[in-house]
């Protein structure tokens, strides 16, 4: 079979050790999502990038191991996939600890709280405590964003080795969703920058209107950014400068409380 456009290596070039059938198996769970949760054979090839005859051997191994099933002829996965979602969560080093403290800060500060990382070009949400949705659709632990267009995400682009902000910039697609969303990629250096210096990052209806986000980094035991803690708020009923005066300072205490979490874990 040829190999994925996608695959980073191939099994070759690895020496065996690249498993390109584990990776076509991976593809095919992630062609499934939001507004394509139940799909032909042929629109999970389609999206996997694989010929209907590997995708349907694909699927036929995931319903065996309980992991996808079909009615007539649309697939779907089902919940025992949340299990992989699980192992991360179980695995990382907030898990347990950090809840307590989102879980004050939401009641201190009334508002929704979000825990995320970096990965790749985005960033995920790894916990998510929510007093109310305050972005259309709502998000969950999961959700993915574009790193530049969050407050969250340029918190932790802050965090990252100058060559490695360099490959960010080369492989990011930075594209418009409101009419105040940054584009630029020197603007972006710059924005990225003072937020470094300043120990945090406030964004104003860039990813969408009226939405606001409030973060601070969060430092791992050995002093590199590993995190961003982010409230969100709406900007009909807050202001940048009522944020920074009443919720910034207890964002920071809660940003180290998670930093001293992760101290001790080190050990």
């Amino acid at each position: 079979m040829t190999p994925h456009p996608g695959f980073p290596i191939t099994a070759r070039e690895s020496g065996g050790q690249f498993v390109e059938a584990f990776a076509r198996g991976l593809l095919v769970i992630m062609a499934f999502g939001e507004g394509h949760e139940r799909m032909t054979l042929s629109q999970v090839a389609q999206r996997a990038g694989l010929t209907r005859a590997g995708a349907r051997r694909l699927l036929y191994t995931l319903e065996q191991l309980g992991f996808a099933g079909h009615q007539e002829r649309l697939f779907f996965l089902t919940p025992k996939i949340l299990r992989l979602g699980y192992a991360y969560t179980s695995s990382s080093p907030f898990w347990g600890y950090a809840h307590p403290i989102l879980g004050q800060l939401v009641g201190d500060v009334q508002e929704t709280c979000t825990l995320a990382v970096l990965d790749g070009t985005e960033i995920v949400y790894v916990i998510r405590n929510s007093v109310r949705s305050v972005v259309s659709g709502g998000s969950v632990v999961g959700t993915r964003l574009p790193a530049y267009v969050t407050s969250m995400g340029r918190v932790l682009l802050g965090g990252l080795p100058e060559r490695e902000l360099d490959e960010y910039f080369e492989r990011a697609n930075l594209q418009k969703y409101t009419e105040r969303t940054l584009t630029d990629r020197q603007a972006l250096r710059e924005v990225i920058s003072q937020d470094r210096e300043q120990g945090w990052s406030w964004i104003q209806g860039e990813l969408e209107e009226h939405i606001c986000g409030l973060s601070v980094p969060v430092n791992d035991h050995e002093g590199r950014v590993c995190a961003a803690l982010n409230i969100s708020v709406n900007s009909l009923r807050m202001t940048k400068e009522i944020a920074l005066n009443t919720m910034l300072p207890k964002l920071m205490i809660a940003a180290e409380q998670l930093h001293r979490g992760l101290e001790l874990r080190a050990g």
